[in-house]
Parts: structure tokens; C-alpha cells; sequence
């Protein structure tokens, strides 16, 4: 029964290979330009897999505020937040680990595929039919394993360091393997410095980690694997000298690199360029002084050339690099500049690694104003596009944004590097998720600073947050942006953001935000205040929340609280609207008096640290409560004020007690003379409290209850003898 299948399937195959190429035939192209009637069609034109994918992106365009392709495009599962990002990214990248460990660990899932029919010969099938290597399961090699040099290569080429040394010691160590081999085993163990390298598979992992800074330290192996190679090699060939010194060299092994290297010139053996690039980078360790190590560094280019070795851009940026790295000061700085000029003149041109030496060279933090950064940026611009040659490559872009952000402090030079980033396929050059943050965070800052307030304004709706979600520092620059421009209804939805990227639980960025709604309230329309109290409302409703979940959670450091300048504003903020104010919705109103008398119940319970800044701001919030009827609000304010002992208590208290009563202050006046227990059944009991808050601001000292007793009773039996 199987039979007749496949030989049916083999018909049906043949006559489709029959169809394609008949197809094929008939869309071929003359290669002549000239046909017998008279046509000449174009030549043909090569094109890529992805040609037409590319062609098609052109004319759609690129969308600044889509998320990443890796994210899901959904508006409920973007995630806005630098926390989330990561989360999101590596998560995914973890299934994917999990599905490597069960090949690795399962490796005979994946050998034979056991849906092929009983009369297929059961020839080993590896993932799927085409092979891919890359899915494949990665060989497994023990003290029984039974090797040959093929296995060796296949570790070489494949950067499998640890299996590679096991492998090379299955085969009988240096006396095993063929010198070939053995020069290839030696490059890769002084490449990396017998250690394992960083897996290329995961990339989230290298996208989101914080590279640290390189170690400049003699990390060396001494004695290890790749000095007892070298040794046992006789006679030793140019390869395997370049490739200790080269190792010697990156990892800092300054002193044995160059007497190796003197002797391979004593020896006749020749050095490539890479080696030579090498020792130009570690040279600083040979000499101690500026005026030696430039000496050091000519004397060895000069070296190059008496060997006839041809430099290239490496050496160029191997020489920037040493220089950068030896401090500051014009000798140095015009050691680099001669330097560059000599590699121009033989068409030598820098590349972005030589620019980034340059700029750690000329522009330091604390150094004179230097603009270097214009002449680079000239350069630049006249080049089609940017090829990465090195790995500092990426250093380059957030160098200068950070050059034009704190050390020139110039829009036009930050817009102009932004511009050459964005052309082409240059923005590959920005690097990882970290130097893109940075990056971002300079260009969002210079913007902020020194830019009008309408592109700082377009800016921000490109980038944030999909793009780039702000620091705390950055996001204090913003906050002072919309300040200053008055956009209180952007002030207003900043608070959604402080939320949504993950800055809400900063009491220094809510502090920020509300000194800056009250600043920008007066100025604006209706609708826009609403806007301000109900983000002012729900500002301490998210506090009190967060509060509680930190009461139930045992935490060793307890987050730090708003200030009571901060809840003073609030409470300033959410009774500036009033049941009158046009617009305004009930449900609204109902929400600002709450959040007021929450914000004024933790000033009185001192679960805020210091005191308002602007104390006359309460005295108006509480004569404006008083007027909308909210007297336990007003009450409540003017009570805190007389038991701080501002000054604004005694005037707060006249005034709210005349709005409470509906009576001039020169009433008010005389009223408050009046002894506490002739008050008693005249008013209410907010209105008590006024009065109470007006003696203690006036006093400094609460009304003792023994004297109000005994001027009852007092009262009392005067009433009954006068009876």
C-alpha cells in the first residue's frame, strides 16, 4: 500500500519539477540588447530575498511611537517601562533557553523523525529535513568519546572553547595534532584568553546587560595552555608569534608581548599589522611620564615602517586609544591631532572609534570648552554612510550626545549628530539597549535645555515612551520644561506617566510635579484645572495606597514619603475648584474635597517630613473650603496652621470663621473676644474649632478645658441666681 504512494508522489513531483523549469525557461531575459523585432528589453536586475520587503517599508515609513517588533502590538500588553521592557524581552528570550536545554539535554528527540512510513529506510534525520546546523544538538564529548581532528575543527570554528580543549587533549595534546591545527587551536585560546566566550545566541541578554567598563589589568594566563603550545612548537612560524603577542598584548601583558616581539624581529619573523596594532594599545604600560610614552609610541610607528608593515584604521584608533587613555593636556591633545593628520596623508581617514578616542581626549567634564565636535561632525556628513569597523564603534554616538549636552550645550550640534544617526542604516551604530538609553537621555536633556519649547514639546511625543521611557533626572527636566512653558494640561497627563513607566512611588518627582501644577494653575483654561485637581486628587489616593501595600509587606527600608510642601499643594490644588466652578462635574469635585481632606489628615498626623514652604497657600485653601461649605476642611487647615505656629493661623482663621458664618471680619473680630463658653451653643462645631485654632495661634498654647469648665458653671449659677 506504501508503495503506491510514494511512487505516486514521485510522479507528482517530477511533473512539478517539469512545470518550474518550463516556467523558468519562458521568464529568461535575452542577454543581447538587441531582438530580431526590434524589442530590447532592460538587462536583468539582480535582486535579494528581501528587496521587496525593503521597497515596500520605504513607502510606509517608519512610526516612532509603535513599540519594538519583539513586543507584543497590543496597547493593554506594550510595556512603558524600563522594568517591564527587560521583563518582557528576557522572558521570551528564557523560552528559548528552555527549548535549547532540552535539546542539548534530550539530544535523541531530535535524531529520527518517527512519522515516516514502515517502508522508508530509517536513515538519520537531525531537526528537520533540510539539516540546520543551528538547531542541531551540539555534540557531547567525554573521556570516552572517540575524536579526530574533524571534531577539533568543527570546535574551532564554532568558538566551543572548553570542547575544544577536551577534544584537543582526546587527541594526545601537541604531539597529536598537526602543526595547522595546532596554529588554529592557539589562535583561539589566546583570542580568548582560555576562557569560554559570551554565547552570540542570546541576544536580549546582550542587549539589556550593562557592559562594565574594560579592566585595563595584566589578565594574562601565565603558564596556562597557550604558553606551553607556543613552546613545544619548533621551529616557531610567524603565525603562532602573532598570535601570542596578540594575545599577550589584549589582555595587558604589556612587557613579555614586547620582548617576544623584539625577538621575532631579531629572528627575521615577520609581524603582521594586528600585531603591531596590538602593542600600540598596551604601550602605556612600557613608560611611565607623558613626554616617554609619546616617545614610545612614535618610536614604535616608526618600528612599522622600518619593517615595511602598512598601518591601517586600526592602528590609527590603537594609537587614539593610548593616547586617550594617558589623561589630558595640550601635549596630548596635540600628539592625537599630528598623529591624524600623518594617517590623512596617506588616505588613512578615522573611523567613529578614533572620533570617540578623540572626544574623551579633548572634551573632559571638567576641562576647558573645547568644540571639537563640529570639525567631526563636517567629516562625517560628507560620508555615504557609516560602516561599523570595531566594537567601540557604538561609543561614538553617545559620546558626542553626551559632549553636546554637558560639555558644548548646543541644540544645533545634538539635532545635527541626531540627523546623521537617523540617515541610513547608520542607527545600527547606537548600540545596546543601555548606550540607547543614554544616548536618549543626553538628547532628551540638551532638548529640554536649550531647545524652543515646541520642539522639545514634538520631541517628547516621538520618544516617550515607546522609544525611550526618562530617567527620574530626565523626567525632573521635563517637568521644569512644561513649567516654564505653561502647559498645564501636559503637567496634568505627566502624572499617567509617572505611572505608567514606573516613577510614581518618586516623592521628589511628585514634589516636582505638583510645585509645578501650582505654579501653571492660575494661567489656565477650565478645563484644563479639572484636569490638574483630579491628577492632584488621585496623586494622594495612589500614596495612601501604596502606603497600606507597604504596611502589609515586611520591608527592611521603608520608602520615603511626600513632604508636607508636597500635600500642602495638594490640598491647595484640590479646593481651587469649588461646587461653582464651570465644568466642573459633581463625581469630580466629591473626589478633590476627599483628596484635600486626605492630604490635610496626614499633615495633622505628622506622617509627612517638614513643614509647607508656602504656608499662605493653606490659609487660602481653608478660606476657600470654608466658602463652599467644606468647613471640617477648612477647619482642619487652619487647626494645622496654629499648631505649627505660622503666622498665617490668626488671619486663616478670621477669614474662614466670616466665610463659615457669612459675616465681616470686624464681626469676626468681636465674636472671637468673646469668652469659649458663650460660643458654645452659638456655633457649630467645625466653627469651634476655628475659633480654638485662632486662641492657640494667639496664645501659642491650647485652651486649658479646667477654665472653660469652671466659666460654665460659673455661667450656670449666676443664671440661677439672677432667676
Amino acid at each position: 500500500m506504501y508503495s503506491n504512494v510514494v511512487i505516486r508522489r514521485q510522479w507528482s513531483r517530477l511533473a512539478c519539477i517539469c512545470r518550474s523549469l518550463t516556467s523558468i525557461e519562458g521568464q529568461k531575459l535575452p542577454q543581447t540588447s538587441k531582438s530580431s523585432d526590434g524589442i530590447s528589453p532592460p538587462p536583468r536586475i539582480p535582486r535579494g530575498p528581501t528587496d521587496i520587503l525593503q521597497a515596500l517599508s520605504v513607502t510606509v515609513g517608519n512610526d516612532p511611537t509603535a513599540a519594538h517588533y519583539k513586543y507584543h502590538d497590543d496597547p493593554y500588553l506594550i510595556p512603558l517601562s524600563n522594568y517591564s521592557k527587560r521583563s518582557f524581552a528576557l522572558s521570551a528570550e528564557a523560552g528559548r533557553k528552555a527549548a535549547a536545554w532540552i535539546r542539548d539535554e534530550h539530544a535523541e528527540l531530535f535524531t529520527t523523525r518517527e512519522w515516516d512510513p514502515p517502508t522508508k529506510i530509517k536513515t538519520p534525520y537531525f531537526n528537520a529535513d533540510p539539516r540546520i546546523d543551528a538547531f542541531a544538538p551540539k555534540p557531547i564529548y567525554n573521556d570516552e568519546t572517540k575524536v579526530t581532528e574533524q571534531d577539533l575543527i568543527y570546535t574551532i570554528e564554532n568558538a566551543l572553547l572548553e570542547d575544544a580543549i577536551k577534544v584537543f587533549q582526546l587527541l594526545g595534546g601537541v604531539e597529536g595534532v598537526n602543526e595547522e591545527l595546532k596554529i588554529k587551536f592557539l589562535q583561539l585560546l589566546c583570542f580568548y584568553n582560555e576562557k569560554e566566550p559570551i554565547s552570540a545566541e542570546w541576544l536580549e541578554e546582550r542587549w539589556f546587560s550593562a557592559v562594565t567598563r574594560e579592566r585595563q589589568a595584566a589578565t594574562w594566563r601565565l603558564g596556562g595552555l597557550a604558553d606551553k603550545i607556543f613552546t613545544s612548537m619548533e621551529p616557531k612560524t610567524p603565525e603562532a608569534y602573532c598570535a601570542i603577542i596578540q594575545g599577550m598584548a589584549k589582555y595587558y601583558q604589556a612587557e613579555r608581548a614586547h620582548l617576544l616581539s623584539q625577538e621575532a624581529i631579531e629572528k627575521g619573523i615577520p609581524l603582521s599589522t594586528s600585531v603591531y596594532n596590538a602593542l600600540l594599545g598596551c604601550i602605556g604600560f612600557l613608560k611611565e611620564g607623558t613626554l616617554l610614552r609619546i616617545t614610545a609610541l612614535k618610536a614604535l610607528l616608526g618600528e612599522m615602517h622600518e619593517q615595511g608593515v602598512s598601518p591601517n584604521g586600526a592602528t590609527l584608533s590603537a594609537c587614539l586609544r593610548s593616547i586617550s587613555a594617558w589623561g589630558g593636556g595640550k601635549q596630548l591633545q596635540e600628539a592625537a591631532l599630528q598623529i591624524i593628520a600623518e594617517f590623512k596623508k596617506i588616505g588613512i581617514e578615522p573611523s567613529l572609534s578614533a572620533y570617540y578616542y578623540l572626544l574623551c581626549l579633548f572634551c573632559k567634564e571638567r576641562g576647558p570648552r573645547i568644540d571639537i565636535l563640529s570639525s567631526i561632525l563636517d567629516e562625517l556628513e560628507k560620508r555615504e554612510n557609516l560602516e561599523p569597523m570595531e566594537a567601540t564603534d557604538t561609543n561614538f554616538f553617545i559620546t558626542a550626545m553626551g559632549v553636546c549636552s554637558d560639555h558644548l550645550q548646543s541644540i544645533t550640534l545634538a539635532e545635527r549628530l541626531n540627523a546623521l544617526l537617523m540617515k541610513g542604516d547608520n542607527y545600527k551604530l547606537v548600540g545596546d539597549a543601555y548606550k540607547e538609553s543614554i544616548y536618549y537621555r543626553h538628547y532628551v536633556t540638551v532638548t529640554c535645555r536649550n531647545a524652543p519649547f515646541e520642539k522639545a514639546t514634538e520631541l517628547l511625543d516621538s520618544l516617550v515612551p515607546n522609544v525611550y521611557v526618562p530617567e527620574p533626572s530626565v523626567m525632573e527636566e521635563i517637568i521644569k520644561t512644561l513649567e516654564v512653558g505653561g502647559a498645564g494640561d501636559r503637567l496634568a497627563a505627566t502624572w499617567s506617566q509617572l505611572v505608567a513607566c514606573g516613577l510614581a512611588s518618586r516623592p521628589r518627582l511628585l514634589e516636582r510635579l505638583l510645585d509645578a501644577c501650582c505654579h501653571c494653575y492660575p494661567h489656565q483654561d477650565e478645563e484644563v484645572k479639572t484636569k490638574i485637581r483630579e491628577a492632584a486628587a488621585d496623586i494622594i489616593k495612589y500614596c495612601e495606597l501604596a502606603e497600606q501595600r507597604e504596611e502589609n509587606q515586611t520591608t527592611r527600608s521603608p520608602k520615603q514619603k511626600l513632604s508636607a510642601t508636597a500635600l500642602a499643594n495638594i490640598v491647595s490644588l484640590c479646593t481651587e475648584g469649588g461646587p461653582s466652578a464651570p465644568g466642573a462635574a459633581a463625581g469630580e469635585e466629591e473626589g478633590a474635597w476627599a483628596g484635600a481632606a486626605a492630604a490635610l489628615r496626614r499633615l495633622r498626623a505628622q506622617r509627612a517630613p517638614g513643614v509647607p514652604a508656602r504656608p499662605a497657600d493653606l490659609a487660602d485653601a481653608a478660606q476657600r473650603a470654608a466658602a463652599c461649605g467644606q468647613h471640617a476642611i477648612a477647619a482642619s487647615a487652619v487647626a494645622y496652621l496654629a499648631e505649627c505656629g505660622f503666622e498665617e493661623a490668626v488671619g486663616a482663621a478670621v477669614r474662614s470663621l466670616g466665610a463659615m458664618l457669612n459675616r465681616p471680619e470686624e464681626e469676626v473680630q468681636t465674636l472671637l473676644q468673646n469668652e469659649r463658653a458663650s460660643l458654645v451653643n452659638m456655633l457649630q462645631p467645625s466653627a469651634l474649632a476655628v475659633v480654638e485654632a485662632y486662641h492657640l495661634a494667639k496664645t501659642g498654647g491650647p485652651v486649658e478645658p479646667e477654665s472653660t469648665s469652671s466659666s460654665e458653671s460659673d455661667s450656670e449659677s449666676s443664671s440661677e441666681d439672677e432667676s
